[in-house]
């Protein structure tokens, strides 16, 4: 199947208020930089953990045809909603009376599609919807992470045990990853 898969989110694992009042910081002076960082500690943790934690958007673009009711699997399973599909002959959306479909939290079919359709496109959601639902061990490997990248920004230090801070923030995402058994 020729497709394509889009992650959209601008949400992080602690706001930036969260974040300054972690920090100690009053002034707004680096507002830009530190949710900058909040997207890198976001993005980090995601990947230690392999899967989305803050509420993301992607938009999943198949351009062949599929069979009806047939299962066509989220790449990145599972979702928790389906927000769009969009059918497409050439560049112009075909009226959505001649869609029908049906999803779970790992795939979607559809019962009526018309005969002349070129693309699907296809936005869900997965992800944590309200950060507020995030376990505190998440949150607080987060904030430690951020401490670290603002404080020392890329330079060297002697004498700080990097080891150290890797083991805190490992015990405190342990509870949550994925075991896999090969």
């Amino acid at each position: 199947m020729i497709a394509k898969v889009v992650k959209k989110s601008n949400q992080t694992l602690i706001s930036l208020e969260e974040a300054k009042d972690h920090l100690r910081i009053l002034n707004s002076f680096e507002d830009i930089y530190i949710n900058t960082l909040l997207s890198v500690v976001t993005e980090s943790i995601e990947n230690e953990l392999e899967r989305d934690l803050v509420d993301t958007t992607y938009e999943f673009s198949i351009f062949e045809k599929i069979d009806l009711n047939e299962f066509i699997y989220f790449p990145n399973a599972p979702i928790y909603n389906v927000t769009d599909v969009k059918v497409y002959s050439g560049t112009t959306e075909v009226n959505s009376n001649q869609v029908e479909y049906s999803f779970s939290d790992e795939y979607i079919s559809f019962s009526i599609l018309p005969e002349t359709y070129t693309s699907i496109k296809i936005t869900y959601k997965k992800g944590i919807e309200d950060s507020d639902d995030l376990p505190e061990g998440i949150k607080q490997a987060a904030k430690i992470m951020l401490t670290d990248l603002y404080q020392f920004r890329g330079t060297i230090i002697l004498g700080k045990s990097v080891v150290n801070l890797d083991k805190v923030v490992q015990r405190l995402l342990q509870p949550y990853k994925n075991i896999k058994f090969l």
